[in-house]
């Protein structure tokens, strides 16, 4: 056993001595060289500052002097057409490709004149058309052919009607209002006529308006075509052409036509689309002024026509009220305004701030609408007020059976509020020409139904007595200045019963120890209509001024909301 160990100690001190020569042999060995052959990274460019942005604009080159177009005299008479366009193309060193279709003489006198505006005198005059591509001018018939314009239009019919009437006929109703749709366009106003027979007297307008866009723009059309454009059969809307093909859902019309009706047509849909896409702001204001003592015979205009000043500004002018109907029609309440500033930032304010000279001012409403260009645009705001009419009917009983009693109820709805339509147009000079109708109605008080049958049963219908205050009229008005509808009046008494407490309420007695006291109180109802073109309808535009609502609203919904979610988690914390 031994032995083994001394050979294994041995074996083992050999086996470290040839292993340390051999790593001294690796170190002393040449390090290795990488290949060529290998992908090396690119050396770190060093880092550079960005620089500034260039704040003043490139110096631009000083515009050359635009060469002169040649001019040329042409005096000619009866010359055959082609004969003159050979000349011509000679003279300007031009090449010239001429249809062999090309016939008819010309007489012209043109002195001094570029070669472009001798052609275009040439085609009015023939049937040719011209285009100069680079040296070669090319004469061609003019042919009809197919030109695609995109007119952007609703594909939509709108109509209106409307009518205010009054009747003194016994038994008619005191007055009709009717309005059904919503539209503009095309049409007027028809009536107005007053009619008396024997105790019968009855005075009516009538409004309809009827908006058929396409039919009408395709009948237009047809008109520059000098052809007729015929309805089709059992569909009042469509109108078709041989030469005219509409698609309304695209808002697209195709048309066949030569160049010169081309130009005609073009320049035709590019005014009409401009005038019927304008859009028209109406800011409303309708107020009743509480007559003070002194003013009891109505609202002085005159007075506000002179200087007036609200917190040290000047905002009426002297002559800022112009009567606008003229002399012969100086009877109808309607003024145009011209103010100087704004409170509060509505220039309307400043005219309700005047008002308070006369009276107590109480705003009723304050609409704003935005209606196109001869498009009705109605405002609605009321209370559709419900009341029940009672049928009692009796049937007689047998011999044997009592009467039978049926009551018969009706549901029945009346709106009160505010109703306002409106129908602007704006012409050449941005005056705004307008057909306003604004309707207020209120309930002043309750009638019982006379009928004996519902006396007898013991059955009380009270029916509401509407007040209803209407104008309806054409107006002409400036752009931002404010038309003033008033004169309209009304009287009113107010009866406030006053006494002691306990003892009034005594029977028989108590009128003892109780009054009444009646106040009359008279008031002006005035309406003012402010017209705004949109020229940029959008919160950067004509809009601005309503952008800071939408921002303070928008803070408020977003404090609401964070105080909702902080709430909200607290009670999940808890």
């Amino acid at each position: 056993m031994k032995t083994i160990n001394s050979q294994f100690r041995i074996i083992s001190t050999s086996a470290i001595i040839f292993s340390t020569a051999f790593l001294f042999a690796c170190g002393a060995s040449n390090p290795p060289v990488p290949s060529e052959g290998h992908i090396k990274a690119e050396a770190e460019k060093p880092k550079a500052n960005i620089p500034q942005p260039v704040t003043r604009a490139p110096a631009l080159p000083r515009p050359g002097k635009r060469k002169k177009l040649e001019t040329y005299t042409v005096v000619v008479h009866n010359v055959p057409v082609r004969e003159l366009l050979f000349s011509m193309a000679r003279d300007a060193d031009l090449n010239l490709d001429i249809d062999s279709d090309i016939s008819g003489n010309i007489t012209m006198n043109a002195i001094d004149q570029t070669l472009p505006r001798i052609l275009d005198r040439i085609e009015s005059q023939t049937n040719i058309v011209y285009t100069l591509d680079g040296d070669t001018l090319k004469i061609r018939a003019d042919r009809p052919y197919l030109e695609t314009y995109n007119v952007g239009y609703l594909n939509m019919q709108r109509s209106s009607k409307g009518s205010v009437s009054v009747s003194t006929e016994i038994g008619a109703a005191g007055s009709g209002i009717r309005n059904s749709g919503s539209g503009g366009g095309s049409g007027g106003g028809s009536g107005g006529a007053g009619r008396t027979t024997g105790n019968k007297a009855r005075s009516e307008i009538e409004n309809e308006s009827i908006n058929e866009f396409w039919s009408t723009l395709t009948q237009n059309i047809g008109g520059i075509l000098n052809e007729d454009v015929q309805k089709v059969a059992g569909n009042k809307r469509q109108a078709t052409s041989n030469n005219i093909i509409v698609n309304r859902e695209s808002g697209i019309i195709a048309v066949r036509a030569t160049a010169k009706q081309h130009r005609q047509i073009r320049q035709f849909i590019k005014k009409t689309v401009g005038k019927v896409q304008r859009q028209v702001l109406i800011e409303a204001t309708i107020a009743e002024v509480r007559l003070s003592d002194k003013y009891q015979a109505g609202i002085d205009w005159s007075l506000i026509s002179e200087t007036a000043t609200v917190g040290g500004q000047t905002v009426l002018k002297k002559g800022g009220i112009q009567d606008v109907i003229g002399g012969a029609l100086g009877s109808t309440p309607f003024f145009q305004l011209a103010t100087t500033g704004t409170v509060n930032g509505n220039p309307l304010n400043i005219t309700l701030k005047a008002l308070e000279t006369f009276g107590d001012v109480k705003v009723l409403s304050s609409p704003k609408v935005m209606a196109l260009n001869n498009q009705t645009a109605i405002l609605k705001v009321v209370d559709n007020e419900v009341y029940f009419t009672t049928d009692v009917e009796v049937n007689a009983g047998s011999v044997n059976q009592n009467a039978v009693t049926v009551v018969d109820t009706t549901v029945n709805t009346i709106p009160i509020g505010i109703v306002m339509a409106v129908t602007p147009y704006v012409n050449e000079e941005q005056q705004v020409l307008l057909n306003v109708r604004p309707t207020i109605s209120r309930i002043i008080r309750y009638v019982s139904d006379p009928n004996p049958l519902l006396a007898e049963n013991d059955v009380e219908s009270q029916i509401p007595v509407v007040q209803v205050r209407e104008i309806e009229t054409m107006l002409k008005i400036d752009n931002r200045e404010t038309a003033v509808i008033g004169g309209l009046m009304q009287d009113q008494i107010k009866k406030d019963n006053r006494g002691v407490p306990i003892l009034s309420s005594i029977p028989l007695l108590g009128s003892l120890f109780s009054y009444t006291e009646e106040e009359y109180i008279k008031s002006e109802l005035v309406i003012f209509i402010r017209p705004v073109v949109m020229e940029n309808a959008s919160l950067n535009g004509d809009l601005a001024e309503y952008k800071k609502y939408l921002l303070e609203d928008l803070g408020r919904q977003t404090q609401k909301k964070l105080s909702a979610d902080k709430a909200s988690k607290d009670e999940t914390t808890d």
